[in-house]
């Protein structure tokens, strides 16, 4: 029972440590918080808006923006400046919900994403937190402002008329230059309205607005023009609720880090495997004294007597022909780990027998019969004694 008892806090204590990783890499706070005044939070940004005269309405849930545009009576801009729990399905009601309003912005949003908005944008990771130059001028955003932090670049799939990109990602080339612009992806773009969505407007940046790097660069008028574009603000923050899917494919999962459940399932099947493998133990052996004094030949006797009962001759043979290779390597010099042949040839010398007669006594054919199994115990026998060292 200790040792069960010990087995069980050990695994209690592995799990315990599995869930303190798993708290301790679980960021401290959602994105854009409009209510957070830290350095992640969106607090700033938003009152600057609401300072500017534009109407600020935050909702949490998908439901909740439906039934806001639903109630529309002016021109409306929605944005989602934190996309981490924009699952695929709220991103489709999104998508429909938001047909006729002046203009919906997502801040560093994912393909999938993008897909489910109707949009023919793939987002591609940096890899890297860096500063771009929009070199366009398409309204919200004028030629020569640069927006930092871009995390995200886009790459718009096709010939869609009215698409704009902007802050191309450059690459110097090998003559010193730079490359086309839009061939590395850009940190804008700006979609046109179609009957599948609304005009879209993707930024590949959500660290950019933050408290802490809405001052950095033209970052804050950026964000002014994007977000004050109508009277009206819709703020949507989506919850942990929104990133659940109809076919399960988004699901809780996104509360926890990838590594959790395959770790979890390891620790477990390690904790089978060793208990399979230590539970077929008989323990520790126990030195216990006995009442009468056992000598060897009686043990000896009484092994044979089991294989006699038991009928099992090829077990015995197989006994005596062992024990007969290692007095025979003893004898001989040789090595403990030298092959039966090397040990077959080492005797014929020195017995002076053919090298498959002792073959044949070393590593024959089991005995069919006890008379077979005495005369194989006699070979034996005088094998060893014929056998000298050279």
């Amino acid at each position: 029972m200790r040792r069960v008892g010990a087995w069980l806090l050990a695994v209690l204590v592995g799990m315990g440590a599995l869930a303190a990783i798993a708290i301790a890499t679980a960021p401290s706070g959602e994105a854009m918080d409009p209510e957070d005044t830290g350095p992640t939070g969106g607090a700033a940004l938003l009152a600057v808006l609401e300072q500017q005269g534009i109407a600020v309405d935050v909702v949490t849930s998908i439901t909740d923006v439906s039934n806001a545009l639903r109630q529309r009576d002016e021109d409306v801009t929605v944005v989602v400046p934190s996309t981490r729990n924009l699952g695929v399905d709220a991103a489709a009601t999104l998508r429909e919900a938001s047909l006729g309003v002046g203009r919906v912005v997502l801040l560093a949003p994912s393909s999938d994403q993008l897909d489910a908005m109707g949009t023919d944008v793939t987002a591609l990771p940096i890899g890297a937190s860096i500063p771009v130059e929009s070199r366009c001028d398409i309204g919200p955003v004028d030629r020569g402002d640069t927006l930092d932090d871009v995390t995200m670049r886009y790459e718009a799939r096709g010939q869609a008329a009215g698409v704009r990109t902007c802050f191309p990602l450059l690459v110097q080339s090998e003559d010193g230059g730079e490359e086309g612009e839009g061939d590395h992806g850009s940190g804008l773009v700006d979609l046109p309205s179609t009957p599948q969505h609304a005009p879209v407007t993707v930024v590949g940046t959500t660290a950019g607005f933050t408290n802490r790097g809405i001052t950095d660069e033209d970052n804050a008028a950026l964000a002014l023009r994007l977000f004050g574009g109508s009277p009206r603000l819709l703020w949507y923050q989506p919850g942990v609720a929104d990133l659940a899917s109809s076919d399960g494919g988004a699901g809780g999962s996104g509360l926890l880090p990838r590594w959790l459940l395959p770790a979890v399932g390891l620790v477990c099947a390690g904790v089978v495997v060793l208990a399979l493998v230590r539970g077929r133990r008989l323990g520790a052996l126990v030195r216990e004294p006995l009442p009468v004094v056992i000598r060897a030949v009686e043990t000896t006797e009484a092994r044979g007597r089991l294989y006699r009962r038991a009928q099992d001759r090829p077990r015995a043979a197989a006994v005596l022909r062992q024990a007969s290779l290692t007095r025979l390597r003893q004898r001989l010099g040789l090595r403990r780990g030298d092959p039966v042949e090397a040990v077959a040839r080492a005797t014929s010398a020195a017995t002076g027998r053919p090298v498959h007669e002792v073959l044949d006594l070393v590593a024959g054919p089991p005995p069919t019969d006890d008379a077979a199994l005495v005369r194989l115990a006699q070979d034996l026998s005088d094998l060893e004694e014929k056998a000298h060292r050279p």
